[in-house]
């Protein structure tokens, strides 16, 4: 496969396919969503500020049509708290909420307007300050105010005792103080973060009532929120079910009556559900298709549409640097010129992939044109393979060694420790699967207790910060032992205060390299999976990320 780029492009195909004629119904509202000027995720401007309303998008010689329910599928929900909840619950919760800032929610190319009508930050990027929409009623007809809009950026960027939030890691460090002046939302940073607007639309970042809240606890077993639709059941292990917000602060929206998500656990029963159109788009990243899934259902299904997905799965070899035989370097050099990462895509990916590098998505990959020339990379591998065994020669392992891969139960990390051992086998490591539960697998992480590791990393948005927990010093999910790497840490802790695009660009690549050369852990290939929308969905875009524009009030079905 070709860069991120080369995806955009299949997507925006696909998108242009999806706009197949319907009879129209009920006349086209004037929107009332806001379009600032373009704030990019991952590029913090100065202010944003709210223009005209602009025209829905739509198909040529189709009118959006009011009506239906639109189903859609996961996997499991442990929790309805968007905040709290680290599966993929809060893409199907998030319909009944609104975030201060929010992907676009018809094209999600951008940052909007949320709850903050516009917002500003200060020339040093110290000081942000959000104007807090007026007007907005919660489900329960209270009104929105700027108190709950402070109790609820500071629950995600600081938890009281006993409520995790998914995004504190990301808020707390740099976050002084979150008060309010007027109608107005005041944060206080440390220093300047570069992902603080993606962070605040993201799905997780979900807006409360805090009387609601207090009154409840948590928000664990219900949904009360600004979003365009209401909670109205929700049955554990088999369904939950959103109702139309009548009095929603976006006039005209949302046009379906309602949406459901059917909790599925087994796949080929989603498969089904899918194939059957009882359910109008599949999941998405997790419990999205695989691309084996995607080929089978459109052989038999070729009205069927299947978008790439915005986010990635990384599968990763993650190495022991504390102990033997990889505190040597030449050793993890050696694993590093051993790995076919062309093969990779073809075996673990099934063709639809990305070349296992650091930063897969662009602006922050490495070109591919460059890639496929650096060791590790080259194509034929005889060149790396002779130089992996002069290293393992010169480390004192000329007759390999035996190791033990531990792999999580999920099939990406089964399937990538397997595929480790045939790599590996090329320069006499001897190498076994270990698989275990993911308790005993994290523990084991944490405790040093591994020799090697098989487990992937999830991309929230294209933005470097998320993949540093797997891999830079103090990472919440990097068991690599690579915790004396001062160079590496100076670079990660730098590259998100900078604020000017092309200086952090800069900044990473090298960090990039630096990680090709040091090889606490080696990403083998980037996981590319789909979703996959019936005929009758319209004004659905992956957009930039998958836990962006998740509210569901540009969807229509024509039908």
């Amino acid at each position: 496969m070709g860069t991120r780029r080369s995806l955009i492009a299949v997507l925006t195909v696909l998108g242009l396919l999806l706009a197949a004629c319907a009879p129209a119904a009920a006349p086209t509202p004037k929107p009332a969503l806001p379009s600032p000027a373009p704030t990019k995720v991952g590029a913090a401007t100065p202010e944003a500020k709210p223009a005209a309303p602009a025209a829905t998008p739509k198909p040529a010689g189709e009118t959006p049509k009011y009506g239906g329910i639109f189903t859609t599928t996961v996997t499991n929900m442990a929790s309805l708290d968007p905040q709290q909840d680290t599966g993929a619950v809060y893409m199907n919760v998030a319909p009944m909420y609104t975030t201060l800032v929010q992907g676009h929610p018809l094209t999600n190319d951008k940052i909007v307007p949320g709850l903050a009508e516009k917002w500003e930050m200060s020339q040093d990027g110290l000081a942000w300050t959000f104007d807090i929409r007026q007007g907005v009623k919660f489900h329960d007809g209270t009104p929105f105010t700027i108190d709950d809009a402070v109790f609820s950026v500071k629950r995600l960027a600081d938890p009281p005792r006993g409520i995790v939030s998914n995004a504190a890691y990301l808020l707390k460090p740099v976050v002084k103080s979150i008060d309010k002046e007027g109608n107005k939302l005041k944060m206080a940073l440390s220093s300047p973060f570069a992902l603080l607007l993606d962070t605040l639309g993201l799905s997780h970042s979900a807006i409360y009532s805090q009387k609601y809240v207090e009154q409840h606890g948590d928000m664990k077993r219900t949904a009360m929120g600004t979003g365009p639709f209401k909670f109205k059941a929700y049955t554990p292990g088999t369904i939950l079910e959103g109702v139309k917000n009548l009095d929603f602060w976006v006039k005209g929206r949302p046009y379906l009556d309602g949406y459901r998500v059917l909790i599925i656990s087994d796949p080929a029963t989603r498969l089904a559900a899918f194939r059957t159109g009882k359910i109008n788009r599949t999941g998405k990243t997790t419990y999205a298709l695989t691309p084996t899934e995607m080929e089978t259902v459109a052989k038999d299904n070729p009205a069927l549409k299947f978008y790439p997905s915005a986010s990635v799965n990384g599968a990763w070899f993650f190495l022991n640097t504390r102990r033997p035989p990889f505190q040597d370097q030449r050793v993890r050099t050696a694993v590093h010129l051993a790995l076919d990462r062309q093969a990779a895509i073809k075996v673990l990916a099934k063709g639809k992939g990305l070349l296992g590098q650091p930063l897969p998505l662009d602006p922050w990959a490495i070109p591919e044109a460059e890639l496929v020339k650096m060791p590790g990379y080259r194509q034929p591998k005889d060149a790396d393979i002779q130089d992996a065994k002069r290293l393992m020669r010169e480390a004192g392992y000329a007759d390999g060694f035996d190791l033990a891969i531990w792999a999580r139960q999920q099939w990406q990390s089964r399937e990538s420790a397997v595929f480790m051992t045939n790599q590996l086998a090329a320069i006499g490591v001897r190498a076994k699967v270990q698989v275990v539960g993911d308790a005993e697998f994290w523990e084991t992480g944490r405790q040093a207790r591994h020799e090697a590791m098989s487990y992937t990393s999830v991309f929230f948005t294209p933005d470097p910060q998320w993949g540093g927990r797997s891999w830079a010093p103090g990472g919440t999910l990097n068991f690599s032992g690579n915790e004396d790497d001062k160079e590496l840490a100076r670079m990660f802790d730098e590259q998100i205060k900078i604020l000017d695009l092309a200086q952090r660009k800069a900044l990473i690549r090298k960090m990039a390299e630096h990680l090709l050369n040091a090889l606490p852990a080696m990403p083998v290939v980037w996981h590319q999976v789909f979703i996959g929308a019936g005929p009758e969905v319209r004004n659905f875009t992956p957009g930039i990320s998958d836990y962006l524009a998740n509210t569901l009030e540009e969807i229509w079905l024509a039908k």
